[in-house]
Order: structure tokens, then C-alpha cells, then sequence
């Protein structure tokens, strides 16, 4: 998609030959660790990057490489060497797929490699894997479930990721932190997401909470999962989608979202890398940028938040390149239900080096508000520095309150 902004991207070209996958997002491999990529093959990528256009032949390049070691060690019958690289060689084929803003072959080409390795990579699992596909408007909503083996009525999370995650991005997540707790897990690609994308389903301003019902239709109705215990982790755009979910959709009994894209969009498609603005065009399925720009204008969710009834979590970076940590404490204001803010200082979008803290602490906290932990009227905010401490009131940064 053609922006007025095409012109900066020989800036972002010249610092992503140096900086790598930092320049898009500081510290944003800590995060990836989590999510199951490896940092070998982030490495061997960028190594290849000298320009934004060398990303997609990068990704592909390792992905192949690793899907090839992956298939030696299946063949010879070595199903833990063969399940981490199919995880891997998975990953990298949904950077390469994502990488295409528009409806290029290629991008269907690389989805069925993902798809090829995912499939292979799923009887190596100890638990249950399933596919799902659900009718959505004209098209089709792809989403993944994982259970423990032989569940029954468990808690459900909905995990949905951000414009630019895939819902494999989040197999090892569910796979080593929501199944050994007994629960289920559940991601998808929405409108605008993914396989969805790809195979033609756009992002409209109100469609993405019409498919979070039909999928909660779809798992009220599985024997793994308890109907009346269903939560959501919500991801960077996705914390959009998912607040607008959960102001429509009374079903959602508590709500953690993280890297907040809340306020008004001109930081993350008008300041931010110009990809962004591309990305969300194709989405959506606007090609002219004036339209784009009214569309973008009403995604101010400032109204819908009050109308918010379960308990809520806020998790998000001080210096979040997306946002302005003014424009999430406002809308954190907003929230009538019980909530809690954690603002990690000094931290970027991906609230990366402590991400192995606050993903595993988000599922306590989402735990804690089904066992009813969270009254009506419950609110907490934290600040928390780098070295540790943690400054509960109002979540504000230590250095906007000097001492007087």
C-alpha cells in the first residue's frame, strides 16, 4: 500500500542494516524468547538484512534451513529435536508471510510451509491440538486450540496477538505456560490477522468483537472447556480488538491486556516505522490513504471502555514507541470495573526484558479473578523499576512526582 510516508523508509533501510530487529522494536527478543523463537535464527536472519527488502528472502532463507534439519531428526525418529525446530522453521515461515502487505502469491506460499510444518509438528505434542475453522461473515475465522490431554470444563484464555502476529505465534506460550496449568487455550486470527488475512477476511472498525463471539459461541459449546471460565490475553493491537471485545461481549468473565495501543493513532501510523500505516491499510482493505486516515480516526475506543464490567488488566512499557504512556493512563481512568495497571519503567513496546515476568504473572492475575479476587470497586496501580522495586498508588513514573 502507498503512503505519503514511503519516502522515510530509506531511514528505516540504512538503521535495520546495523540495528537489526532492535530498530523495529527495542529489546523486543526477550519477548520473542517467550513466544518460542530462537535466537540463533534471529541472528542468522538479520545477519542477511542490509534493507527492509532483504527481510521476507531472510526469513525464508532459515526458515527452510531449519525446516530441513527439523525433517533429518523426524526421519530418523528423534521427535524432541524435530518438534523444537518444526516450532522454529514454524515462526520464521510466519515472518516471511506476514512480511507481504498485500495479496501476493508469495504470501499464500509461505502460509502453506507454516501450515506444512505446523501439521507435522502437532503429533509430537503431549496434549491436545486441534485445528479449528468457524464461518465468519463470508469467509472463515483459523484458530488453534490446546487442552490437556482428556480435560474437561477447564478454564479457557483466548489469546489473541497484535497487526502483526500470527496465532502460531503463541503455540509455545499455550503449549508451556496456559496447558500445564490445566487449562485450555485458544487463539485466532481475526479480521485483518494471519491465515484470516490471507485467505480475504478484512478488519473493519467493529468486526473483530462480531468474531470474538462467534468464537466464544464455538468453545461454550467444546466438553474441554468450562462455558462460564472463559478470560483473554490480549497482545499490542490486539489490546484494542480485545477492550472492544470485552465492552461488547458480557461472556468474558476478566480481561489481561499488554503493550496498550489506546489513544489516538497518530503516534503509530503517522510517527512510528511506516510499515505500520502500510500493514493496517491492507487490513483493512483500503488502498486510499485519505480514507485510511478517516478510518483511523474513529478507532478511538475512549467511549466503549466504561461499558467494561469484568475485572481488567493493564500491562504496558514507559516508553512505549506505539503510544504515550498519557494516553494509556487515560484510558486505564476510563475503566469502571475492578482493574489494575502495571507500568514498567524505562521499558519499550515489547516490554521486553521482563517479559518472562509479566506473561506468566498476567495468568495468575487472570486466575485470581476467576476465584473472585477483584471486587467491584478494586484498583491497583504499580510502577515498577528495573532493578525491582515496585511503587504501588497510582502507576505513575517515580521522576513525575519530584520531591517538593
Amino acid at each position: 500500500m502507498a503512503t505519503k510516508r514511503d519516502g522515510q523508509r530509506w531511514v528505516l533501510d540504512a538503521l535495520i542494516s546495523s540495528g537489526g530487529w532492535n530498530v523495529l522494536h527495542p529489546e523486543a527478543g526477550h519477548l520473542m524468547q517467550q513466544l518460542g523463537y530462537h535466537s540463533a535464527d534471529i541472528e542468522r536472519v538479520f545477519g542477511q538484512v542490509k534493507s527492509t527488502a532483504h527481510i521476507k528472502m531472510a526469513f525464508s532463507t532459515v526458515a527452510q534451513e531449519v525446516e530441513a534439519k527439523a525433517m533429518y531428526w523426524l526421519e530418523r525418529g528423534f521427535p524432541s529435536a524435530a518438534a523444537n525446530l518444526l516450532t522454529r522453521a514454524m515462526l520464521l515461515y510466519g515472518r516471511a508471510y506476514y512480511s507481504f502487505f498485500g495479496d501476493d502469491p508469495r504470501r499464500r506460499r509461505f502460509l502453506a510451509c507454516q501450515r506444512r510444518c505446523y501439521d507435522r509438528l502437532v503429533p509430537l505434542q503431549p496434549h491436545k491440538v486441534e485445528r479449528v475453522e468457524l464461518d465468519f461473515e463470508d469467509r472463515k475465522l483459523y484458530g488453534i486450540l490446546q487442552a490437556p490431554s482428556g480435560a474437561a470444563k477447564r478454564p479457557c484464555v483466548i489469546v489473541i496477538g497484535g497487526m502483526d502476529m500470527v496465532k502460531e505465534d503463541w503455540h509455545h506460550y499455550i503449549a508451556q505456560n496456559i496447558v500445564p496449568r490445566g487449562w485450555v487455550g485458544f487463539t485466532f486470527d481475526g479480521p485483518g490477522q494471519g491465515e484470516s488475512l490471507t485467505l480475504g477476511l478484512k478488519a473493519t472498525i467493529d468486526n473483530y468483537e462480531k468474531a470474538m463471539s462467534r468464537v466464544i459461541d464455538a468453545l461454550q459449546s467444546r466438553p474441554e472447556v468450562d462455558p462460564d471460565r472463559i478470560v483473554l490475553l490480549a497482545t499490542s493491537m490486539g489490546s484494542w480488538w480485545g477492550s472492544r471485545a470485552a465492552a461488547c461481549e458480557p461472556r468474558l468473565k476478566a480481561v489481561a491486556i499488554n503493550m496498550p495501543c489506546y489513544g489516538g493513532k497518530h503516534v503509530i501510523f503517522n510517527l512510528a516505522q511506516p510499515n505500520y500505516k502500510a500493514n493496517f491499510m491492507y487490513m483493512a482493505g483500503i488502498a486510499d490513504e485519505a480514507e485510511f486516515d478517516r478510518f483511523a480516526a474513529s478507532m478511538d475506543i475512549s467511549a466503549m471502555l466504561p461499558a467494561i464490567a469484568c475485572p481488567f488488566l493493564m500491562v504496558t512499557g514507559e516508553y512505549d514507541e506505539l503510544t504515550t504512556l498519557e494516553d494509556t493512563l487515560a484510558a486505564y481512568r476510563l475503566l469502571t470495573a475492578p482493574k489494575e495497571l502495571w507500568v514498567y519503567g524505562y521499558e519499550f513496546h515489547p516490554i521486553g526484558p521482563p517479559a518472562a515476568e509479566w506473561l506468566p504473572a498476567s495468568l495468575d492475575w487472570l486466575e485470581r479473578a476467576l476465584g473472585g479476587a477483584f471486587a467491584r470497586g478494586y484498583e491497583k496501580g504499580i510502577y515498577i523499576t528495573r532493578d525491582g522495586r515496585y511503587r504501588e498508588g497510582s502507576g505513575e513514573p517515580d521522576w513525575w512526582h519530584p520531591r517538593e
